[in-house]
């Protein structure tokens, strides 16, 4: 069975049964979190700052995968029966590569951007800015966009989703992002760890209820990015190994299908960073009324698998 030319069998009742447990949730969930948050941006939030950047970054990231969730459904009830441009297929394709990176890549960012607040705080104030920041993310969409276009180009498959082409699934191309995925992660790891053991060291005892509940979502943040990332990017290099000859053609069908599951699951990153944009607002809100306050969490840039903390102390 050579694995580049297997057709796949779409009347998996499984698969569709996934397909819809995670999907139609995602999409309807992720619309109305992701529709909230845009209205609060753009009537509530008047001053740019760096979390209003990330969150708009992440933001627009997610409505463009939410955009194509409904494709996805009508292409596994269709088949090889596509009734749309050719073109129109590789589009939506191409997005979903580019929600998953930016995504990545913003995160990643944050979480930089917070380390480096919270351990080396007056750094961060001679060297970052709203604008370096909105720069940074402007240079990851084109990027990121300029490497999608070799997804636009390659992707020659029969079945718009279901059957990646070959030329797609180069390992000249997936061992890169591989590569990112895995330095995105560590990245992170590190950081959240660093910030953890500084804030905890930083930390009075007047504090320790606010410092503790901090940690809890900025390690229950890095654990959903793993969870929702972690396992696609596992099931993608298994199955790339396998479409380039490297395994058996047996296993096939088994990751092609692990692959698509685990970007089921990766999808619904689109809800979870919503969650934490309305918490972001509220603590902005709060610390907006609250002017004065000694003591402030200033910036909760939180979305999948970091939070933004950055403690301001103000003289009086």
């Amino acid at each position: 069975m050579n694995c580049r030319n297997h057709s796949g069998n779409y009347s998996d009742s499984t698969h569709e049964l996934i397909l819809l447990l995670f999907t139609v949730p995602t999409f309807f969930i992720g619309s109305t979190l992701n529709g909230a948050a845009l209205c609060m941006i753009c009537c509530h939030i008047k001053r740019r700052t760096k979390p209003l950047i990330y969150v708009v970054s992440l933001v627009i990231s997610d409505i463009l995968l939410l955009f194509i969730l409904p494709f996805k459904v009508y292409a596994f009830h269709v088949k090889e029966d596509w009734k749309m441009e050719k073109t129109f297929c590789q589009f939506l394709e191409s997005l979903s590569f580019v929600n998953t990176y930016t995504s990545i890549l913003v995160i990643t960012l944050i979480c930089v951007d917070r380390y480096v607040a919270v351990v080396y705080p007056f750094n961060a104030r001679a060297n970052s800015s709203p604008r370096a920041i909105a720069g940074i993310c402007a240079v990851i969409w084109i990027v990121v966009c300029l490497c999608t276009i070799q997804v636009y180009d390659k992707s020659q498959s029969g079945s718009c989703f279901y059957h990646l082409s070959p030329e797609v699934l180069d390992l000249s191309f997936v061992a890169p992002l591989e590569a990112l995925f895995l330095l995105c992660a560590l990245t992170m790891l590190f950081c959240a760890l660093r910030i953890i053991l500084t804030l905890k060291d930083r930390t009075s005892e007047t504090e320790d209820k606010c410092t503790d509940k901090c940690i809890k979502i900025l390690l229950s943040n890095l654990f959903t990015l793993l969870i929702c990332f972690t396992p696609y990017h596992t099931f993608l290099l298994l199955y790339t190994l396998t479409v380039n000859g490297f395994l058996s053609a047996h296993y096939c069908e088994l990751l092609r299908g692990a692959t698509h599951y685990t970007l089921y699951l990766a999808n619904v990153n689109s809800c979870l960073d919503a969650i934490y944009y309305f918490y972001a607002f509220k603590e902005l809100r709060r610390t907006k009324q609250n002017p004065d306050k000694k003591i402030q969490m200033d910036v909760y840039d939180t979305s999948l698998g970091s939070t933004s903390i950055q403690r301001n102390s103000h003289a009086h």
